[in-house]
């Protein structure tokens, strides 16, 4: 009797492990009305880099990403996995997303929290722990659909990406009137913060978010030409009210306009914006804020293997800190590096390189200015991302060729290159930033495969050792091989 009672333990000890991988292997909609599709992607790209700080300190010689910091080699490794669904009324989209620089502490242990100096991979500096990066759940109600989440959200995203496009969480209205025309309506949250002081316990005192707080109201537009020779041109007028505390006490609106579509053999895009508002800073000094950017491209059709491109860039540079307006054209969130023409994802400028002065997606430099004697900005700017942008940045003006094509049916290519110049010059600083030379080849495997090579590099314009010392003048290289899985 004591065997068989011992038997029929064991027996029940194991076949309980059993019936739980059973459960967890069903999956159910509770609500028999809904499609979905399971999606995913895996991006792993090796990069090599040398004299990112132009051979003059090599405690400038790292870049940050998306992935977090990244030095001479490092391996960025972005996993998404992403279900979207619904039915004729509700729908949603979901993706989950780990983006770090591969480490033993990054994956089997989890994103690693050394502080900072760091290791590549090892810092609070190096990407993000794995949960939903992108969410849009959303609901028809006949007139307008509602929506909220946090997927990437634009205002310029077509053109030149001058004024916004991220995911911050947002809460949205979209709707049509007539057949050509769309509108959107969103209240972005890009902070909501809350602070106080400590006193001995460690107990908060103070409590204040009056300080903290970023919020973007937008309405965008978008009339679609019905006829004629243009017929399918987009026309979108945006607006957009940035109600900025986190850094100062900002308020700026944004008018702008783009157009973008394709006419025959040519593919053109253009965009304007200004922004009009004032700011205080610390001190209690107003700002008056005044400032406009605009692009301009232009893509030609010649064939399938042969599209050559060209375009321009410029947001107006602040030329004289100490009086009491701002000149300089300060983003929202600039997403420069995702647009059509000239983005590139693993490209020199729309990275953070801290001796150039650029920041992540922008392909500006607003983070140069002038700083106090404690290393903090002397004019804060009204916005960029993280908050990042200056007062009196020095602006842009950039000009650019390319070509891209598709040949040997998996074969593809885009080679470009990108002239640089501040708009309103530093004083002592010459105008002369530097040149981009950008050539990406890719081969298409299966639809589910893909391998590519980018090669970056920027030469530095006599701007540079102007700003930085007479030994940053050397060209500086990121080679980039892209393996890309997608599901």
């Amino acid at each position: 009797m004591k065997k068989l009672i011992l038997f029929v333990s064991i027996l029940a000890f194991t076949l309980i492990p059993m019936t739980g991988f059973a459960a967890m292997g069903e999956m159910s909609l509770a609500s028999k009305d809904i499609n979905m599709t399971f999606f995913g992607s895996l991006k792993t790209y090796p990069t090599w880099t040398s004299d990112l700080d132009f051979g003059g300190d090599e405690t400038m010689d790292w870049f940050l990403d998306e992935s977090g910091a990244m030095d001479n080699f490092s391996i960025r490794n972005e996993l998404r996995m992403g279900w979207k669904g619904g039915n004729d009324k509700f729908d949603f989209m979901i993706i989950l997303e780990g983006d770090f620089v591969l480490s033993k502490g990054n994956t089997d242990r989890g994103v690693a929290k050394t502080p900072f100096p760091f290791e590549s991979g090892d810092s609070g500096m190096s990407g993000e722990d794995f949960g939903i990066e992108k969410l849009d759940v959303g609901y028809d109600l006949g007139p307008f659909r509602i929506h909220t989440g946090w997927t990437t959200r634009w205002l310029d995203l077509q053109t030149g990406g001058l004024v916004y496009g991220d995911d911050h969480p947002y809460i949205g209205l979209t709707g049509c009137i007539g057949p050509n025309f769309k509108w959107e309506l969103d209240y972005t949250s890009i902070y909501d913060r809350i602070e106080g002081d400590k006193d001995d316990d460690d107990n908060l005192l103070n409590l204040s978010g009056d300080n903290m707080d970023w919020r973007v109201y937008s309405v965008k537009g978008n009339y679609k030409i019905p006829s004629g020779i243009a017929e399918g041109f987009i026309i979108s007028p945006f607006y957009a009210f940035s109600d900025n505390n986190a850094q100062n006490d900002v308020e700026v609106s944004y008018f702008g306009l783009e157009g973008y579509g394709t006419i025959g053999m040519f593919t053109p895009r253009f965009e304007i914006a200004y922004a009009d508002g004032d700011t205080d800073d610390d001190s209690g000094q107003d700002y008056d804020i005044s400032a406009m950017a605009a692009y301009a491209s232009v893509d030609i059709n010649v064939n399938s293997c042969f599209i050559p491109y060209l375009g321009f860039k410029y947001e107006e540079g602040d030329d004289d800190p100490n009086d009491d307006d701002i000149d300089a054209f300060n983003s929202i969130t600039d997403i420069s590096r995702y647009t059509p023409t000239f983005g590139m994802e693993n490209a020199f400028v729309y990275r953070y390189v801290k001796a150039l002065g650029t920041h992540l997606y922008s392909g500006n430099f607003n983070t140069i200015g002038a700083n106090n004697s404690d290393g903090t900005a002397k004019f804060p700017g009204y916005g960029g991302i993280s908050n990042s942008s200056r007062g009196d940045a020095p602006g842009l003006i950039m000009w650019g060729i390319g070509a891209k094509g598709k040949f040997c049916e998996n074969w593809s290519y885009k080679v470009q290159y990108m002239s640089f110049e501040f708009e309103s010059e530093p004083d002592g600083v010459d105008d002369e930033v530097g040149q981009e030379f950008d050539l990406r080849v890719q081969y298409q495997f299966s639809k589910h495969f893909k391998m590519a090579n980018c090669l970056a590099v920027f030469d530095p314009g006599d701007a540079i050792e102007d700003l930085r010392g007479d030994s940053f003048d050397d060209t500086g290289y990121m080679n980039t091989v892209e393996f890309i899985w997608s599901w």
